[in-house]
């Protein structure tokens, strides 16, 4: 059973009749749903857009998603917004539609689907999608697909409520192009299809208070952080926070490890022990002196050589994170370190390597951290939720799919975490990332977390602190280390 923090997910038609049993479980419980889903699309982008509109644009479907936009758009609103809403239909065609076309009247101008092209010359501050919701079945409607089409040439922040309207199960035609996708009550599959993906844009995903229960595949909320948002106990000590050896670097690529240990210390580990090139140790621990550095020989290709005291430097560690900035020739002392050491074992960058992978023992836990570009250097496949669920069924590991929407898997049970974003793609964000699940996987015995439940605790952290840099700074002019300043503000 996964933990009850995470969402489903679910196609629109499973969506559609769990909801309704609800409903039928629980008369009048629908318009108080509503509120909220309004209320979360309202918060989530204005967050996406960092300021009150000025001119917002609704597209209004007849039905509950139409109500939903023109809800939403009304609670993004400041004094000063206007509200421009074109309706498809001259009547609602649900009685909670009614309800909310009746109490925004006065707020919104309404303007003919007729007249929809002629409002590309306006440069609007959101435009909110409510053509069609999870209803929604192929083919569309002539009229419909007019509508949809002559959309594209509208200027703004494009916002699809639930999901860009032509989108669904069976989806075929044209669809709405959203900058954002905001999924209601769970994570819909479609929105995850590779031939939906230009109309999806970026994905987050609400929680309203549907018990929909969840499966083998389900998407993280924030609740993850919920275990290290508590007190730690009076009476703990440094070395029950996490014992964390970290290896890597060379003399060509001194960074990454440096990245890692920042992340680490940052995220809350209690001993931090890393091992790197002895020419590059004076700088890191000047740099870091939390830390504790054991500055290693290198060979003539610059790489590091495991030391003469292996058993020393491997003792009393709750796990080792491996890998970074090490270079291609690294396997051997890769290998050596990995057979020797006792607790959970991070595997990330020059680490995943076919050669290292195959030789990995039982004996340990083992998490990797691959990109697109590693995964398929490890597998020989293109990354994917179906081949990174069988890959790490195959190797018995937790594996983390970096990518646009990250995924995290055990074989079994596969992870979507719809947070973080384009801020991420940046150099040394997978650094941070993985000193980041080196300092909770350390600590989940003290946390009282599953391996798979410490991984995905640091992955939503890293991700929440990108989004908050975003909101702070913006997505150009940041530095992949400023994620770390937001670590402490993610947990508030």
């Amino acid at each position: 059973m996964l933990s009850a923090h995470r969402l489903p997910v679910l196609s629109c038609a499973e969506s559609a009749a769990l909801e309704a049993a609800y409903l039928k479980q629980n008369p009048g419980s629908d318009w108080s749903l509503m509120k909220r889903a309004a209320e979360e699309l309202a918060f989530e982008s204005l967050i996406f857009l960092n300021r009150t509109p000025e001119k917002i644009l609704v597209l209004v479907g007849s039905g509950n998603n139409g109500a939903d936009a023109l809800l939403a758009a009304v609670l993004t609103s400041g004094t000063k917004t206007k509200i421009t809403a074109v309706f498809t239909s001259k009547t609602p065609s649900t009685p909670l539609a009614k309800k909310v076309w009746s109490l925004t009247r006065k707020k919104i101008t309404k303007i003919s689907p007729l007249k929809l092209s002629s409002l590309n010359k306006i440069n609007y501050c959101l435009i909110f999608d409510g053509l069609l919701g999870q209803g929604f079945r192929t083919p569309l409607r002539p009229e419909m697909k007019k509508i949809i089409l002559a959309s594209h040439s509208l200027k703004g922040l494009r916002i699809a409520v639930d999901l860009p309207s032509g989108v669904g199960d069976d989806s075929k035609g044209p669809a709405f192009k959203a900058d954002l996708t905001i999924s209601i009550g769970c994570l819909k599959r479609p929105l995850l299809e590779s031939k939906n993906s230009r109309h999806v844009g970026r994905i987050r995903v609400v929680d309203i208070g549907l018990p929909f229960g969840v499966g083998v595949d389900t998407c993280s909320t924030l609740s993850a952080l919920d275990p290290i948002k508590k007190p730690r106990r009076a009476n703990t000590e440094k070395r029950q926070q996490g014992r964390i050896l970290i290896v890597g670097g060379s003399q060509s690529m001194p960074g990454a490890v440096i990245m890692n240990t920042a992340a680490a210390l940052q995220a809350g580990g209690g001993l931090v022990t890393t091992c790197l090139p002895q020419s590059i140790r004076a700088r890191a621990a000047v740099a870091y002196p939390e830390a504790m550095w054991n500055g290693l020989t290198t060979n003539s290709s610059g790489v590091i050589s495991s030391p003469k005291n292996l058993s020393k430097v491997l003792k009393n560690k709750d796990v080792m994170l491996i890998g970074s900035g090490m270079g291609e020739k690294s396997s051997v002392t890769i290998k050596k370190f990995i057979k020797n050491f006792g607790g959970d074992i991070i595997l990330d960058a020059d680490a995943l390597r076919p050669d290292v992978v195959k030789n990995i023992s039982t004996k340990n836990n083992y998490v990797l951290l691959p990109h697109a570009g590693e995964f398929l250097r490890l597998s020989g496949k293109k990354i994917s939720a179906e081949t990174g669920r069988a890959f790490a069924r195959k190797t018995k590991t937790v594996v983390v799919l970096k990518g646009p929407m990250t995924m995290i898997t055990d074989g079994t049970h596969l992870i979507y975490v719809p947070f973080g974003g384009p801020i991420l793609a940046r150099g040394g964000s997978g650094d941070c990332l993985a000193g980041m699940i080196a300092a909770v996987v350390a600590r989940r015995r003290t946390l009282k977390l599953s391996l798979l439940d410490a991984v995905e605790c640091g992955v939503v952290w890293h991700a929440r602190a990108a989004d908050l840099l975003r909101q702070d700074e913006g997505e150009e002019a940041v530095r992949t280390t400023q994620i770390l300043s937001e670590l402490s503000k993610a947990l508030k």
